[in-house]
Order: C-alpha cells, then sequence, then structure tokens
C-alpha cells in the first residue's frame, strides 16, 4: 500500500501490534491442535467375525497356603473341550510359608526321601510279581515295550501329549500302586504358578480347586478326600492376568487388568476356606493402524506387509466376584428350629405316612430347605453339631457348605469387538486454517483501526 494512501496513528500501531501477538498465538494453537487430533484414539464398535481363533492367557497367582502338588490347572468351555492338570506351559515354583521360594537343594533332598519311599514299596511290588512280568502301556507304547509301573504308563502317555487322567485311573498298575485314590494334602508350603494356557475362544472356565480333575462319563468331577476339605487354603494373591498380549510401550498403551494386584486371604473368622468365583467379561479389540501401532507398540515391524494396514490383537476386560465361605454361621434361631426339623424327621423315619402327624410351621422349613440345599444337607437344617443333643451343648454354630473350595475364572466373550484407531487429519488444513486465520485477525483488526479513525475525525472537525 503507498504511503500517500494510508493514516499513521497511535492507535492504529498499537492494534498492529496486537494483531502480530494474536497471529502469532493462534498459530502456535492451530499447530498443537492439529497434533493432538492425529494422537487422539477412535473406538469404533463392530460384529466379531472371527472364527476358530485361539485365545491366549497370561497368569502369574501366589498361593501361601497350598503345596504346589495340590495346585492343578484345569479348562473346561462350553463346546465340550476340557484339559485337566494343565502343567506344559505353567511353571510352579515351591514356596515357604514367609513367601521365599525354595531353594534347588531343599527340594532335591525332598524328592530324594520321596523317591527313595516310593522305590521301597515298588521293590516290594515287583518281588510279588512273575519274573517274565511285562505290564501293558495302554496303547502308548511301541510293539514289545513293557510298563511295569504307574510311571511308566504316564510317562508314554506325556511323550505322546495324551491326557494321562483317565489312564491313571483304569491303568493296572496304578491300581496296584494306590494311585487311583487321592492323597492327603500336603501343609507347610505355598506355591506360585506362572506361564501362559492357549484354548478355544469360546465362553468357559478354567479353575483351581480341591483335589484332581478328572472327566468322567462326559462330567468333569474333582476327587478328593471329604476329610481333608477344611485343609485346602484357597488364600491366594494374583500378580498379572490377562487375556492376550500387553502392549506397554508409550501412550495409548493396554490399561491395567482389573485383577492385577488383587490379594484374598481366608482365616477361620471368614469361613477357613471357600470358593472364589470371578465372572469375567471379555471384550475383543484390535488396534488398527499404522500410526496407533507405532505408538503402542514400538518394535513392530511394518517391512513385513507394507501394503497391508498394520493390526494387532489383543483382549480387555472387567470383572465381578463372589466367595462363598466353607463355614456358614447361623443364628440361634435357625439353630433351634433346625434342630426341631431334625429330630421331628428323624423320629417319622420309621412311621407309615398315614400315621404321621404334620406341622405346618415345620413343614415349611424342611420343604425351604429341601428345595434350596443338596440332599446330603437336608440334615444340616439341624447345624452346629455331629449329634442331636441341645443347643447349649455345641460350641459353635456353623454349618459346612456343599462346595467345592478353590478359584474359579469364569469368563464369557462378547460377540463384538472394539476397534481402536486414530485420526488422521492432513497438513493441509492445518495450512489452511493458518491463513484464514491470520487473514481473519488482521480483517477484524483493520475493521477495528477504521472505527476508532472515524471517530477520530468526527471529533477534529467538531
Amino acid at each position: 500500500i503507498e504511503k500517500d494512501l494510508t493514516v499513521k496513528s497511535s492507535s492504529g500501531s498499537k492494534l498492529t501490534t496486537i494483531a502480530y501477538i494474536l497471529t502469532v498465538i493462534i498459530i502456535f494453537a492451530e499447530i498443537y491442535a492439529h497434533k493432538t487430533a492425529n494422537s487422539q484414539y477412535k473406538e469404533h464398535v463392530t460384529v466379531d467375525k472371527s472364527l476358530g481363533k485361539k485365545m491366549r492367557v497370561d497368569l502369574n497367582i501366589t498361593f501361601p497356603g497350598l503345596h504346589c502338588d495340590d495346585v492343578h490347572m484345569d479348562i473346561m468351555d462350553v463346546a465340550g473341550d476340557a484339559h485337566t492338570d494343565v502343567e506344559d506351559t505353567i511353571v510352579k515354583k515351591r514356596l515357604h510359608k514367609d513367601g521365599s521360594q525354595l531353594s534347588t537343594e531343599e527340594i532335591t533332598l525332598d524328592l530324594n526321601k520321596a523317591h527313595a519311599k516310593e522305590k521301597e514299596i515298588l521293590d516290594a511290588i515287583d518281588k510279588s510279581l512273575a519274573p517274565d512280568y511285562c505290564g501293558p502301556c495302554y496303547g502308548a507304547g511301541e510293539p514289545g515295550d513293557c510298563c511295569n509301573h504307574c510311571d511308566d504308563v504316564l510317562q508314554k502317555y506325556q511323550d505322546r501329549k495324551w491326557s494321562k487322567t483317565q489312564v491313571k485311573m483304569i491303568a493296572e498298575q496304578c491300581v496296584r500302586e494306590g494311585k487311583t485314590t487321592p492323597s492327603r494334602m500336603r501343609k507347610n508350603e505355598g506355591c506360585n504358578i506362572a506361564g501362559f494356557m492357549q484354548f478355544n475362544r469360546v465362553n468357559g472356565n478354567f479353575h483351581i480347586a480341591m483335589g484332581e480333575g478328572v472327566e468322567r462319563d462326559g462330567q468333569h468331577i474333582h476327587s478328593f478326600l471329604p476329610d481333608d476339605v477344611g485343609n485346602f487354603n484357597a488364600s491366594h494373591i494374583i500378580h498379572e492376568l490377562r487375556f492376550g498380549p500387553e502392549y506397554t510401550s508409550g501412550k495409548g498403551s493396554s490399561e491395567p487388568t482389573t485383577l492385577e494386584g488383587v490379594t484374598k486371604i481366608v482365616t477361620e473368622e471368614n469361613g477357613v476356606s471357600g470358593m472364589f468365583q470371578y465372572f469375567i467379561k471379555i471384550v475383543p479389540t484390535t488396534y488398527k493402524g499404522k500410526n496407533v501401532v507405532k505408538t503402542i507398540s514400538p518394535g513392530y515391524d511394518f517391512s513385513k506387509d507394507p501394503n497391508e494396514i498394520p493390526v494387532l490383537e489383543t483382549n480387555r476386560y472387567f470383572t465381578t466376584e463372589r466367595f462363598t465361605p466353607l463355614m456358614m454361621d447361623i443364628d440361634d434361631e435357625n439353630w433351634e428350629l433346625g434342630e426341631k426339623v431334625a429330630k421331628k424327621y428323624q423320629n417319622q423315619k420309621d412311621v407309615e405316612p398315614a400315621q404321621i402327624q404334620h406341622d405346618d410351621a415345620l413343614d415349611d422349613y424342611y420343604n425351604f430347605y429341601y428345595e434350596r440345599q443338596e440332599p446330603d444337607r437336608i440334615a444340616g437344617a439341624k447345624v452346629g453339631g455331629n449329634t442331636g443333643t441341645s443347643h447349649h451343648q455345641h460350641e459353635s454354630h456353623r454349618q459346612q457348605q456343599a462346595i467345592l473350595p478353590g478359584i474359579f475364572f469364569i469368563y464369557q466373550i462378547y460377540p463384538f469387538e472394539v476397534e481402536i484407531s486414530m485420526d488422521q487429519v492432513p497438513l493441509t488444513h492445518l495450512f489452511i486454517r493458518i491463513l484464514s486465520t491470520v487473514g481473519g485477525v488482521f480483517t477484524i483488526v483493520g475493521m477495528i483501526d477504521a472505527l476508532l479513525h472515524s471517530r477520530n475525525g468526527k471529533g477534529s472537525r467538531k
């Protein structure tokens, strides 16, 4: 603009300075907004169309009051697939009561004692067998192989990666050596299990419960000694539990799972033992796009498929939980009524139906227990003791519930997945916004300057 067409004023210089300052501020604000827009995550829910995929679970759990020999991981799903005593991908570490790990020397000494004791038993059994005895391997061995001991049969099955549960129950060697019956629980040690499992991506559960799990007649059952049930200490500490790969680098990494750091301790006061149930809702999650993959997984190799959009798959989850104690407290009113119910039906056990005198109140109470309790717990209506003696002879009003002590993780997979990506704002958008912003600032400042100049002109003519 030529100088003859401009008017210099003090207000104009001040407005120009303000315009430059505002322009610089707005340019930096636009650049920041552009970067922020390119780093924001966008979540989109779609139907999960994947079929036949496997799901990996990484876990690290400590049981302060369970010996490693009594910790068995079982898996089962709604499709009927079941795995008992999973141990090929899980490492067990024996712990002292204070939580420290047993040394190699301590473990070796304990194993040597157990081996020497077992060798004495096997030697005695071998003497009772025929000199030319050759035990069957139940289809796991080569022609001519002999399996004279139970461990020989189990080793053959392990070599072929077959399930050892069924053969252990029927093999003549195991029956002869007394290994088909449950053994008593061992005490004074803890156990840490760490590793991973892979199974079908369908609803199911995995659990560590009392006794050894076996598949019998299409049902999953646990065999144990009933009088040993109070010795199963279900206390546990969950250090890690993840359903899928872990991404921990950079912004947008997977958030801490809801069960990490959970500590549950059972004592005499809260039930001696019990059944912990964690109901887990799993949401399949996909990270899609080069920017988001680069952010959460810097080590990703983009050269594998340069023309494909990179995708990372994992799972997020949330949980609810429930605890059922082994021993349940009963108040005095239910105690006395329970004794009356038990005594009444015990006296009427051998009486003809026509001779039974009905008491509506007691019948209603009995029916309530019959409908809601297991048959072997109906007698438990007379809670707190083993005899039908009076109330004051019992020190504790507690009833043992018909539950299987253990830790159960019941998971449900949602039929949709969450797709996470980043918005891509082109650089030209930033350039256009800066130009429009700068032009707008100077236009508005020019209008203000013209208004002030016209007012000053009118004032000087007056």
